[in-house]
């Protein structure tokens, strides 16, 4: 067993270092990851390739996780990989299982035991708000309508239905006869039967009288 070197640094901003790497694993997998129903012997060294060069092991012994940064020569298995990919497995971004799938981790060993310890990895907590990609922000900024301008596909907000009303029945209201429409009394025309003949009784009467009093 024996320590290695640290990488170079990047130009323009500062690398990690292998030690530093080390660490960032140890902080995510002995805090959050549980070993303690692990009951056989898992020891598993990791290569490091690019910045942070390097290699460190990870052992599970009695249900306990350490990492350590020495080489491990009876190992179950071997981790090849850039400091980014191993740095995104043990902080649960990705799994160890997809990392070895896609490629971006070379893996030799005991796949059941690697298994084991990506099982055990807890992943990372995913955000309510996704993050846009850069195409779909380019996209929902090109539908934008230009400032003054209605978009085509925008239309008013259709109004709520409304109940149809049952209509008010109307109330006939029975209008008084007009002055106007009163039938007109025709002046000079007496009645048939009422004032003619009162008219004459009386002139009978009157005469009759005046012939009596001639009489006497």
């Amino acid at each position: 067993m024996f320590p290695l070197t640290a990488t170079e640094e990047k130009k323009g901003e500062k690398a990690m270092t292998y030690h530093e790497l080390v660490e960032k694993v140890r902080t995510a997998l002995v805090v959050k990851a549980d070993a303690s129903k692990i009951e056989e012997h898992i020891a598993v060294q990791v290569n490091v390739t690019g910045e942070a060069e390097g290699a460190f092991y990870i052992e599970i012994k009695d249900g306990v996780l350490c990492v350590e940064p020495y080489t491990y020569n009876d190992r179950d298995f071997l981790l090849t990989a850039d400091a980014e990919e191993i740095l995104a497995v043990a902080q649960g971004k990705k799994t160890l299982e997809s990392a070895i799938t896609e490629g971006t981790i070379a893996h030799e060993g005991d796949w059941d035991k690697t298994l084991t310890l990506s099982g055990i990895i807890p992943a990372a907590a995913v955000k309510k708000t996704a993050k846009k990609t850069k195409a779909e922000k380019e996209e929902a900024k090109a539908e934008e309508p230009a400032e003054g301008q209605l978009a085509f596909a925008e239309e008013a907000p259709a109004e709520e239905a409304k109940p149809a009303e049952a209509p008010a029945e109307e109330v006939k209201t029975e209008e008084a006869p007009k002055a106007e429409d009163a039938p007109k009394k025709k002046a000079g025309r007496p009645k048939k039967g009422t004032s003619s003949s009162k008219t004459s009784t009386k002139t009978t009467s009157k005469t009759k009288s005046k012939d009596t009093a001639k009489n006497k």
